[in-house]
């Protein structure tokens, strides 16, 4: 039978709750719902949420680096919007595909004829909303490669996280839990970390739309077509179910592993989430029934119910 390094963390997860004043009974709720989840949870659970608004933290084993998967294209975005809004990347540049850009994977760009051309803002956004793997490849090619988003990674203080490679090409990226929160916050609280606002603001607007629902966003009041429902007379009777919420981020699948990274904004507060799922179950496959997702989609709707809902 697996053991799962449990008892510790709840401690931890217990001294960050009392010690911001919070109501002892709803957070005692809130904690066991968290170690039912992960009990039940039939792989491991690296987790850090903050609440921005109240201070809370829950970190379970959250350091901890392992390989990432598509969450991790969060930090070439940070990268390329810095370098956009600072004058240094046109994002008009028109990229023309090649034959030896394509790799397998999410995305459209690999089923495109070589020759033809894309521009980089619209490569930065198929990167983010669809997770395509020859647009990110793209991108971290022309934001300068590894070294420029690993110099950007530790400039911003993220030192644990390492990239080394292009998607489907060798390793990727590895990273921790902690760190893909860490560069969630840079979206709510740029000034921090001395991240140009402006930057920040490009981001949030590429991954306003983003077309993975089956995780974290599964269960909250939120859909890429928030736009279509607030300004569109035939989706008004949606509108009321989307008011006051602001969903940023990215998750990303391989066998035996799920990650995410979310900012959410609501009417109530603020907070990130960073979550990384390894030794997942592998007997269903990677769509909304593989244990990852479902487990992805569970701590969503218990952050937004206990931090997030109205």
């Amino acid at each position: 039978m697996k053991i799962k390094p449990f008892r510790k963390p709840v401690l931890a997860f217990l001294v960050v709750f009392l010690s911001c004043n919070t109501n002892i009974k709803e957070n005692s709720s809130l904690e066991s719902q968290l170690n039912e989840l992960i009990e039940n949870f039939d792989g491991n659970a690296h987790l850090y949420a903050e609440n921005l608004t109240t201070g809370q933290i829950i970190d379970i084993d959250a350091s901890s680096i392992h390989n990432a998967a598509s969450e991790a294209k969060l930090y070439i975005l940070l990268t390329y919007a810095e370098q956009v809004i600072s004058g240094t990347l046109d994002p008009t540049n028109r990229i023309t595909l090649t034959e030896e850009d394509k790799v397998l994977g999410s995305g459209v760009l690999r089923f495109e004829i070589p020759g033809n051309q894309v521009s980089l803002s619209f490569v930065a956004y198929l990167m983010m909303s669809i997770s395509d793997n020859v647009a990110t490849n793209i991108l971290l090619r022309e934001v300068g490669g590894i070294e420029a988003v690993d110099n950007f990674l530790k400039k911003m203080g993220i030192n644990d996280s390492e990239v080394k490679g292009e998607v489907f090409r060798g390793d990727w990226i590895s990273t921790s839990a902690k760190s893909l929160a860490t560069a969630a916050q840079i979206l709510a609280q740029p000034e921090k970390y001395g991240y140009l606002k402006k930057a920040a603001d490009l981001c949030k607007s590429i991954m306003l739309k983003h077309y993975e629902d089956n995780g974290l966003a599964r269960h909250l009041p939120w859909s890429p077509f928030v736009e279509e429902v607030t300004t569109m007379e035939v989706f008004g009777k949606y509108k009321p179910i989307y008011a006051g919420i602001e969903l940023y981020s990215k998750a990303g699948y391989t066998p035996g592993y799920r990650g995410d990274v979310a900012y959410i904004k609501t009417s109530k507060s603020e907070y990130v989430i960073g979550l990384k799922c390894t030794n997942v179950n592998d007997s269903k496959p990677l769509n909304s029934t593989n244990a990852g997702f479902e487990f992805s989609a569970e701590i969503g709707r218990l952050f937004y119910n206990y931090w997030g809902e109205k």
